[in-house]
């Protein structure tokens, strides 16, 4: 048995005379022949695969199972036959490592998938030629516009757009220009014995707010000359907030950037030593569902010796438990991220981000909080105003889940027909503003819906506009540099059908890859298809 450390093998042109930059061999760069040799620091990896293949039969491959831990595997497989031509080979099927789905796996093992390897393979060829090309090409040509010799600017096909979400919120707040709104506010207020201070209701205009000064003056002169406000509807449900989906990769970052205030670099990194020390499962997954065969209470019967959530973990192995929702995906390679051993040791990042972890964990095992809500209409000159009351009943998840808030508002008890003069009935103006800078939360659920970077992938493409000095952070929000906006617009100002600052064309790039995955014939036509249509 031996293990591996993510890719062995890199990407690299034939031929000498590529390694020196030109801006004639550029165009050359789509069309050139490429090799894949073993990475520089890998090399004692690859001596221990030979090594360990001269002996074997069998080469046993239990990589992830998804596409980038299949072509991780056919890359073992390669390197293997190179010394082994006639090993055999088998694949493990698995999605959790749990004593259960690892037995199963070893006992019904299958093969590699040819399909996914080469669609891996497509994907990295198409990014290593795109890169390679245009971050030549723009740093031979901008270089001269910078003192000494010039930074390295460099160009990847999810990097730029990830730049391109930055750069076109900062245009769109430089281009905003405030208008000016005007709108009717409306209150009650009831004596409060229990407080002995009033009970201030307000009361939110049906029509929020109007650009017209004079048509809000003519609607709230209608209020005023009505002098009653009248209640029209009262209605009482029970309201549920819902407890969290299982966690994924995305969801850790966006949630850690906006609560923990850490970068989803330093989220990630944090998850990655937690995971090398045994303490959580597998930081990289897409899937927010669990097997139905997981076996939830050893798990949050560690986390019972916690002093500051091992209560809640003790109440749901006493029978507050309830099974976590099914969210839509499941990459079929990996659980959720949950915690699989407790230490209460643990300082600075690592800690922080194990009891977001462990705390989601067990909120995704608790009840959904449970409230009655009130919505009240009032009818006041011909315009409607709606007021909306909250009495939480039971907190459940709430109680450990702390990063969620679900506030009460308390109301009198309206009647249905009763009518009351308003505590205050003003006719008010304000400014529309502007959106904010993207903060990284932000910029995260951007390239999540729009496809841009994976799971594993989405901090690196942000650290690396950041490490480029592309945009910049200040507090929480980026904003972009001088260079980072003139390659955005000059991208855009091209004339391209789909600029290359915009996430629509590496989707198209993944729809067509599906392809790839679904019939490897269409690989080389693909490839040429891309490069040189």
């Amino acid at each position: 048995m031996t293990s591996l450390r993510g890719h062995v093998l890199d990407y690299e042109f034939v031929g000498s005379s590529y390694k020196t930059w030109r801006i004639e061999t550029t165009l050359d760069l789509f069309d050139i022949p490429i090799t894949r040799p073993v990475k520089s620091d890998c090399t004692a990896i690859v001596n221990n695969l030979h090594n360990l293949s001269r002996q074997a039969d069998v080469l046993f491959i239990w990589t992830d199972c998804d596409r980038e831990g299949e072509a991780i595997g056919g890359d073992v497989v390669k390197l293997c036959q190179e010394v082994n031509p006639h090993i055999e080979v088998w694949r493990a099927h698995f999605s959790d490592m749990q004593p259960t789905a690892i037995h199963r796996a070893a006992q019904n093992h299958g093969t590699m998938d040819t399909l996914q390897i080469h669609a891996v393979h497509t994907r990295s060829e198409l990014d290593f030629r795109i890169g390679a090309a245009f971050t030549r090409l723009q740093t031979l040509k901008l270089q001269r516009f910078f003192s000494d010799k010039g930074p390295v600017i460099s160009f990847g096909s999810c990097q730029f757009p990830t730049l391109g979400f930055v750069v076109d919120r900062y245009l769109q707040i430089e281009k905003f220009v405030p208008e000016e709104f005007w709108k009717i506010a409306l209150s009650y207020s009831q004596n409060n014995p229990s407080t002995k201070t009033p009970l201030i209701t307000q009361f939110t205009w049906r029509r929020d707010h109007l650009f017209e000064k004079w048509a809000c003056f003519i609607l709230y002169e209608k209020c005023v000359q009505a002098k009653l406000a009248k209640v029209t509807k009262v209605k009482s449900k029970q309201a549920s907030k819902w407890k969290p989906l299982p966690l994924t990769t995305v969801e850790l970052q966006k949630v850690g950037c906006r609560m923990l205030r850490m970068s989803g670099t330093a989220v990630m990194a944090a998850a990655e030593e937690l995971y090398r020390a045994g303490l959580i499962s597998y930081p990289r997954t897409e899937t927010d569902q669990y097997s139905d065969t997981f076996d939830f209470m050893p798990l949050i019967e560690r986390q019972t010796f916690d002093s500051s959530w091992g209560q809640y973990a003790a109440l749901l192995r006493d029978g507050e438990f309830e099974r976590p929702r099914n969210g839509k995906n499941n990459d079929k390679a990996h659980p959720p991220i949950h915690p699989v051993a407790y230490n209460g040791s643990l300082t600075g990042n690592a800690a922080r981000v194990y009891e977001f972890i462990a705390r989601r964990f067990l909120g995704s095992c608790w009840k959904n909080a449970i409230g009655m809500e009130t919505n009240v209409e009032v009818e006041m000159g011909g315009e409607l105003f709606d007021a909306k009351g909250l009495v939480i009943l039971e907190r459940n998840y709430l109680e450990v889940y702390t990063y969620d808030k679900w506030s009460g508002n308390e109301i009198p008890d309206f009647q249905t027909g009763q009518e009351f003069i308003p505590h205050s009935l003003e006719m008010k103006s304000g400014m529309t503003t502007a959106p904010n800078l993207l903060t990284e939360a932000d910029l995260i659920g951007l390239m999540e819906s729009n496809e841009i970077g994976t799971d594993a992938t989405i901090a690196e493409h942000i650290q690396k506009i950041l490490d480029r000095n592309y945009t910049f952070k200040n507090g929480q929000y980026f904003t972009p540099s001088t260079l980072g906006i003139s390659l955005v617009m000059g991208y855009d100002e091209i004339g391209f059908e789909t600029s290359l600052s915009k996430p629509f064309l590496r989707r198209e790039v993944d729809i067509l890859l599906m392809m790839v995955f679904k019939e490897f014939t269409y690989r080389i036509p693909f490839l040429h298809f891309f490069l040189f249509f």
